[in-house]
């Protein structure tokens, strides 16, 4: 549950996200939105980052994508659950996806790296299992 004060309380099986005391200090203020996959859950923070919990193969573990917001300037503006994978579209209007590379988690080999090459992605739409991304 998302709280007034910004903070994030969470209960339940602790496998699925019940549980976020790894990230509890992250989760106790600034958080301004949360989205949640079968298994996993994502919070939009109020400066761009994004914090995750829950299980990694459905998309707790974002360690390895690029959507840390201010520490490379570039944030996220929101972020796209499906069942098993996130898709986040940052400031630059650049894409980035984690969870289950199969279905939707992996978008290497996708072209949408923003304004390197003058495309930016506006929107992007979903089904269970994959993404589409509207290009500038």
């Amino acid at each position: 549950a998302l709280k007034s004060d910004g903070s994030v309380v969470t209960w339940g099986f602790s496998d699925y996200g019940g549980n976020s005391s790894a990230v509890a200090s992250q989760l106790a203020s600034g958080v301004t939105l949360v989205f949640s996959t079968g298994a996993a859950f994502a919070a939009l923070k109020s400066d761009g980052s994004v914090v995750t919990w829950g299980d990694s193969v459905y998309g707790a573990n974002s360690s390895g994508v690029d959507c840390d917001g201010p520490a490379n300037n570039l944030t996220v503006t929101q972020i796209f659950p499906r069942v098993s994978a996130f898709a986040a579209l940052r400031s630059d209007g650049s894409v980035v996806t984690w969870g289950i590379s199969a279905e939707g988690g992996s978008s290497a080999g996708v072209d949408f790296d923003g304004s390197a090459n003058n495309l930016t992605v506006t929107r992007i739409f979903s089904t269970a299992a994959a993404f589409a991304a509207l290009l500038s």
